[in-house]
């Protein structure tokens, strides 16, 4: 069975962490918005390091000075997202798998592991995602 994003957001097709296949030019944090969803950016493409990563990753999200910049922190940031139906749209993932692959390896299993938990949270992966070193299902 194939997920639309407009199943996602009504409901009717379970939270996960999926590959976007639809038009690139499609503004997928409005239409989460007017529905009623909590709508994330994560743009990884200009990143060159781990601290690069985690410093978008605040900045993108509003996320307080505190932030621990580490995985534990992201998870805990993730699940505090999931109090509300929450979607994060990556652009990326395949640059940042460049940068380390192994973090990156490392954050996607937390996405996954963030979105098993709970159920009102999405992760949508935009961009090419054939990455190099990279040993990761989607």
């Amino acid at each position: 069975m194939t997920a639309s994003y407009d199943s996602l957001l009504a409901g009717s097709t379970s939270s996960g962490l999926f590959s976007w296949r639809g038009a690139p030019e499609r503004d997928l944090v409005e239409e989460a918005l007017s529905v009623g969803w909590q709508a994330l950016t994560l743009d990884t493409r200009l990143v060159r390091t781990v601290e690069d990563f985690y410093e978008e990753l605040a900045t993108s999200w509003g996320l307080p000075g505190w932030f621990g910049r580490d995985l534990d922190a992201l998870f805990d940031t993730l699940a505090d997202l999931a109090v509300q139906p929450t979607v994060i749209i990556w652009d990326g993932l395949a640059h940042l798998a460049d940068v380390d692959p192994v973090h990156a390896s490392a954050v996607v299993d937390i996405f996954c592991d963030a979105v098993g938990q709970a159920p009102s949270l999405a992760v949508i992966l935009r961009g090419e995602l054939g990455v190099n070193d990279f040993d990761g299902l989607l």
